[in-house]
């Protein structure tokens, strides 16, 4: 077991410091932090330390943790759910322990409603009109959850959370899951994916990025959707491919969409954008542009409750390994 374990959190925010000092005495970790995300440029900073806390924006390639592993680095935590930044053949090959986060699945899935709500009654451009004081009805009529299809792809965590959620307003809920759960949910009809698609007024998207889902909403996905349908993403930006979104709100087949994750979004995200410091990502300017689309910087986690269990979870695992315990969170 490692004793006084050297551990460096990078990412680090100011509001997880207290956090981090908290759990870091807790575990009986020494602790230093990097406000960067790990690159390869800022590597030589992580030679010394047992352990590593970072998020998915953090460069955990095959280059990198060849040369993390030449440092003596053992153990990587991440404090996001999501671990798609992590070449997970490269770190098994490397003897490097991995683990991701665990947290309030209600953050995602409070903010995943509240999109909801707000496609549906068109919050956005409401709030821009009333700046011009425009009070109107015109074009301002919504619609009402109860008369609702939603449909739920992946029923992890945070899908099970806004299935729960969903329950008071009285709509249908239909869930498509690869592994459904034996029994199956009350109150939810798993269905295959493409009877999804087509019966579904509202879709939201809970499952994690891979292969198969890569562009999982694509051109022939949407043309598989009702007309009229809203479009949710709180899960990760490339399961939806942004053309063929752009082409769907175009056309008028997806006729709201709110949209938390988007591709590209690691040079954007986490930056305040100064007017010299313009966005490139053309595909994103075009979202932001449509007065039915409402866009959020990757933020449906961002709660106190979230925060403070990503960084539990995150020393919490790296403590385990030191340790030789089961880590439930492990990944590799």
């Amino acid at each position: 077991m490692d004793t006084n374990m050297k551990v460096k959190a990078f990412t680090a925010r100011p509001d997880e410091m207290d956090l981090f000092a908290y759990y870091g005495e807790k575990f009986g970790f020494s602790m230093e932090y990097c406000p960067e995300d790990l690159t390869m440029d800022n590597i030589e900073s992580a030679r010394g330390f047992t352990g590593l806390s970072c998020v998915g924006t953090c460069d955990l390639s095959r280059p990198a943790l060849e040369r993390l592993a030449g440092m003596g680095v053992r153990y990587l935590s991440l404090r996001t759910i999501g671990y798609d930044n992590v070449d997970v053949d490269a770190a098994r090959e490397l003897g490097l322990r991995v683990s991701h986060a665990s947290y309030s699945p209600y953050s995602v899935a409070n903010y995943t409603v509240m999109l909801m709500l707000m496609c549906m009654r068109k919050a956005l451009y409401i709030m821009m009109r009333s700046h011009t004081a425009d009070y109107s009805l015109r074009a301002a009529q919504g619609r009402e959850m109860q008369n609702m299809t939603v449909g739920i792809i992946g029923t992890g965590k945070i899908g099970r959370a806004v299935i729960q959620n969903l329950s008071g307003f009285g709509c249908k809920i239909l869930a498509y899951d690869p592994y459904p759960p034996k029994g199956g949910l009350p109150g939810v009809e798993f269905v295959p994916l493409d009877k999804l698609y087509a019966r579904a007024d509202i879709i939201a998207l809970h499952t994690l990025l891979n292969d198969e889902t890569y562009h999982m909403i694509s051109d022939e996905a949407i043309a598989k959707m009702k007309p009229g349908v809203i479009l949710i993403n709180t899960a990760r930006g490339p399961l939806v491919d942004t053309k063929a979104l752009i082409a769907g709100i175009e056309s008028g087949k997806i006729a709201s969409a709110g949209i938390d994750c988007f591709e590209d979004e690691d040079g954007v995200i986490r930056t305040d954008h100064n007017y010299t410091d313009l966005i490139q990502n053309h595909d994103l300017i075009i979202l932001k542009s449509f007065q039915n689309t409402i866009v959020t910087p990757h933020v449906a986690f961002y709660t106190d409750q979230a925060v403070q269990d990503m960084v539990f979870s995150s020393l919490e695992s790296l403590h385990q390994f030191a340790a030789g315990q089961d880590a439930p969170l492990a990944v590799v």
